[in-house]
């Protein structure tokens, strides 16, 4: 399996733009930020179920700091753009202090907010979509404004890519033409807001790309023990945290094999390039059961292919786990990013996994999960209670909505 580089911070090629028919087909622009994995992947699911079904429209996803970077305040200071620096936080585990650097952010948008406004406003002005969407938090009262005044009856649409909002001002902001949302807590805080209930649409989970479906059955997962050489009847840890992995799966990786010897780990490490070449000198002398690889589309297979995922708590990793009825451990503490805290908690509350406090204390849970057949059929019992998530066809179908109906 070999990686594949992830995407750059530019534009996609437009959804079924190889259709001559579909060049004269209205236009959905789709802005998304390269913070973290999820916006750029939510983006890629958009376009990727778009080009495989029958949408009358067009989508092109765009990053938004591709097009505001000449105000970009940080670049100016630092040399690196802010989605450069919350990456580079991500990856180094220096999560601790972002409430407190999010609330900084908040502060220093609302003060340029004209100056972003005008700057995407004049962007908008060059194009003719039909309808706007945002996958992206922080900037959403800076696409709104920019859309209303570039082309007033024009929709705009933010689809969240969290479970829940982090309020205020992050994901959720006043006046929005349609918000979707994949939670009952999001739903009712949109509501809370003061939007009209006809303008909140729930999906039935978060956005997953069209490879989830239908979901791998068993096949794949033995397809993908059997290119790792891993026997079918081993126990399978999936380490996965996220597109940009986090320096303490190396170290946790040492401790899981260490925690029972018949066990296999396999560590998906993304585009964090110095861990993949950790994982790898691990590897090396794991006896062959680490396995390590670095970004690839084999997710789905290789969930497929586990017994049990060691994860962080974000929304896209969560979301596929339970679309895949796998049980998680997640950890939840002052360092998790603050917007992913409730998706542990609805992971505890539902009984779809084990919560706790530090890394360290991850393999011992496994242990004990493994050690507890009852424990793992009731939480897989919960697993299959959850609702098939079908979000990017729902999604999908609203796009298409306002499309058609327009803010006139």
């Amino acid at each position: 399996m070999t990686p594949t580089p992830s995407q750059g911070r530019h534009t996609f090629v437009r959804s079924r733009g190889h259709d001559a028919a579909m060049l004269e087909a209205p236009e959905v622009l789709v802005f998304f930020i390269d913070a973290g994995g999820g916006h750029g992947a939510a983006a890629r699911a958009l376009l990727a179920a778009a080009e495989a079904g029958t949408v009358p429209f067009r989508l092109e996803a765009v990053n938004l700091q591709s097009v505001l970077e000449p105000l970009d305040f940080w670049k100016r200071l630092t040399g690196h753009s802010i989605e450069e620096a919350y990456n580079a936080l991500v990856r180094g585990g220096s999560t601790r202090f972002l409430v407190a650097l999010l609330r900084l952010l908040h502060a220093a948008i609302r003060l340029r907010h004209r100056a972003l406004v005008r700057r995407l406003a004049e962007y908008l002005r060059g194009r003719r979509p039909a309808a706007v969407v945002s996958v992206m938090p922080n900037f959403n009262a800076v696409v709104r404004d920019a859309v209303r005044e570039a082309h007033p009856d024009v929709p705009f649409v933010v689809l969240l890519t969290d479970f829940a909002d982090f309020p205020p001002r992050f994901w959720i902001v006043g006046d929005l033409d349609r918000v979707i949302v994949g939670s009952e807590l999001a739903e009712r805080q949109a509501l809370e807001l003061g939007l009209a209930r006809d303008h909140v649409f729930r999906t039935s989970g978060m956005v997953l790309h069209p490879r989830f479906h239908p979901p791998p059955g068993r096949e794949a997962g033995e397809r993908f023990r059997h290119e790792l050489g891993i026997g079918s009847a081993a126990f399978v840890v999936l380490l996965l945290f996220g597109g940009k992995g986090a320096l303490e799966m190396d170290p946790l990786a040492g401790a899981l094999l260490g925690a029972r010897e018949d066990w296999h780990v396999v560590a998906i490490c993304g585009d964090n390039a110095p861990l993949l070449e950790a994982m790898e000198r691990r590897s090396r002398a794991s006896g062959g059961r680490l396995h390590a690889l670095g970004f690839t589309h084999e997710v789905a297979a290789a969930l497929a292919a586990s017994d049990l995922l060691v994860a962080k708590p974000g929304p896209g990793v969560l979301a596929e786990a339970f679309h895949m009825r796998v049980p998680v451990i997640v950890t939840c503490n002052p360092s998790t990013v603050p917007q992913e805290r409730y998706n542990a908690r609805f992971v505890a509350e539902r009984g779809l996994g084990v919560v706790v406090r530090r890394w360290r204390e991850i393999p011992s849970a496994a242990a004990a999960l493994a050690a507890d057949p009852a424990r793992l059929r009731e939480i897989r019992r919960s697993l299959e209670a959850l609702p098939e998530n079908r979000a990017v066809f729902e999604a999908l179908r609203v796009i298409d909505a306002e499309v058609n109906r327009g803010r006139g």
